[in-house]
């Protein structure tokens, strides 16, 4: 089944969300002085804005990609209790099983940007247990809802602020169970056997290791912390969001797998995992596919974390992230003109921008080691690629082996690689002229004498850097074993 199949089937799914509602408050500004009264920045206020953190955030998220939602937790009697139900009221979800609890105050987290820079953040809240009164009420609202609502799904949305207590997620699994009903767990804390008989839970690569007592540093740690989780929880499934490492997951039926974070600029983390929960949950119920259900989780989160702020996605951002996916390389390959314009702009950043070029024909574990040592010299390697013209200039008739537009979409479907542009010029002098590298990046062939433009870089302030070679490997021996026939 295709994602865009997927996809179409989301507006069928309900889903309940239970868990821990807070309120994520963004205010932002400017600073331009550092106060008088102490060494800290004085934000000149611009905007003030709000939006329903926690297990607030996961319901949002499914309402955004067309699921029916419900939603269960408990809130203060107060303004920020309000703004969240006026909230969820308008934006279509079911607050019928928020209750309102005048004990405790509406958890909040107000947030201080400046620009994009987040300068301080406030916390309001009571993590103490919800009161029995109340989760009784809780309770009472989820039976409701098992019944009235009918949900295909529940995700527990745990932030450990007193409503996810032992007694409720005990009973909201068993309920789910003698219906049927699909559960994921969004963890928190060490004991992950209260989650015991969910049907899926989610933590992150920390919370993974908090919960299986081992530190994960490889694939094999990796694994033996899912297993033990697994165990403790007697799940189906195991998702552990890696950040940029990606999302890693984990069947009981011997399922496995990574699916790999693509690069983006990262503004801000805040509900990232509350994404992942709610849109696999939501992606499975679609079509109970394990893999392609992590893939779209995957997508939505690198959504959100390029993006300021509680953020949810929306379909469309889905199917952007995924026509980019599959047409990678377009997005990669740019004409010269426009890549020096892209170029601009991540200097602007403070980004350091690093070239190599080359015919980069027949490819080898010597050009793999070339652009992967390139790339750490910055925050974006720029390949410029020869045109068949000028490879068969340069190397004579015969030359290329691989077509440009073959060269170039390999090239581009590298992690390492950027961005790329094929030059028609003998040398690439022009081209280094108009797009003004940080860094010039050659074989271990060259001098630095000898490397063209290199002057050029060296008087903007930039530097070259000559990678050695791998002894034994280039193109034209390469292109001569295979003719001879060897290995």
């Amino acid at each position: 089944m295709r994602i865009t199949e997927i996809m179409k089937r989301f507006g069928r799914q309900r889903i309940l969300v239970v868990g821990d509602v807070m309120l994520d408050r963004y205010v932002r500004g400017t600073v331009e002085r550092i106060s008088p009264e102490a060494p800290v920045p004085v934000l000149r206020v611009t905007e003030e804005a709000f939006a329903p953190g926690g297990a607030g955030n996961v319901a949002v998220n499914l309402r955004t990609l067309g699921a029916g939602v419900e939603l269960v937790g408990s809130l203060g009697k107060d303004r920020e209790g309000d703004d969240i139900v006026r909230f969820l009221k308008e934006s279509g979800i079911g607050s019928g099983g928020i209750v309102r609890d005048s004990g405790k105050p509406t958890t909040s987290k107000t947030r201080l940007i400046a620009g994009n820079q987040q300068i301080a953040r406030m916390d309001m809240e009571v993590d103490t247990l919800t009161h029995e009164n109340v989760e009784k009420a809780l309770l009472k609202s989820i039976e409701r809802a098992v019944k009235e609502f009918k949900p295909k799904g529940i995700i527990i949305s745990d932030y450990s602020k007193g409503v996810v207590t032992d007694n409720l997620v005990s009973r909201v699994i068993k309920l789910a169970k003698g219906s049927g009903i699909f559960v994921t767990v969004d963890p928190k804390g060490e004991n992950y056997g209260r989650y015991r008989g969910a049907s899926a839970i989610t933590p992150n690569l920390r919370e993974a290791e908090l919960a299986s007592g081992l530190k994960i540093t490889d694939d094999k740690t990796l694994k033996n912390a899912a297993d033990i989780i697994m165990r403790q929880t007697e799940t189906d499934f195991v998702l552990i969001t890696r950040g940029s490492g990606g999302i890693s997951y984990f069947s009981k039926h011997g399922d496995a797998g990574t699916v790999p974070s693509h690069p983006v600029e990262v503004f801000d983390v805040t509900g990232a995992g509350d994404t992942a929960a709610s849109v696999f949950t939501l992606s499975f119920l679609a079509s109970y596919l394990l893999e392609e259900s992590v893939k779209i989780a995957n997508a939505a989160a690198g959504v959100v974390v390029s993006r300021i702020g509680t953020a949810s996605v929306t379909q469309a951002d889905l199917r952007t992230y995924f026509a980019r996916e599959e047409e990678g390389e377009k997005g990669k390959i740019q004409a010269r003109g426009a890549l020096a314009k892209t170029l601009a702009g991540l200097r602007a950043k403070g980004r350091k921008v690093v070239f190599t070029n080359g015919c980069f024909d027949l490819f080898h574990t010597g050009h793999l080691k070339l652009l992967r040592e390139a790339r750490k010299l910055g925050d974006a390697l720029v390949v410029a690629i020869n045109s068949d013209k000028s490879v068969r200039k340069l190397k004579g008739p015969g030359r290329p082996y691989i077509t440009e537009t073959d060269r170039a979409v390999l090239i581009a479907a590298l992690d390492c690689v950027d961005y790329l542009c094929v030059f028609e010029e003998d040398t690439p002098l022009e081209l280094i002229k108009e797009l003004k590298p940080d860094v010039l990046v050659k074989g271990g062939d060259y001098r630095r004498e000898e490397v063209v433009g290199g002057g050029f870089v060296e008087g903007l302030g930039g530097r070259v850097v000559i990678i050695p070679l791998v002894k034994g490997m280039s193109t034209s021996s390469l292109a001569e074993k295979i003719k001879n026939g060897k290995k």
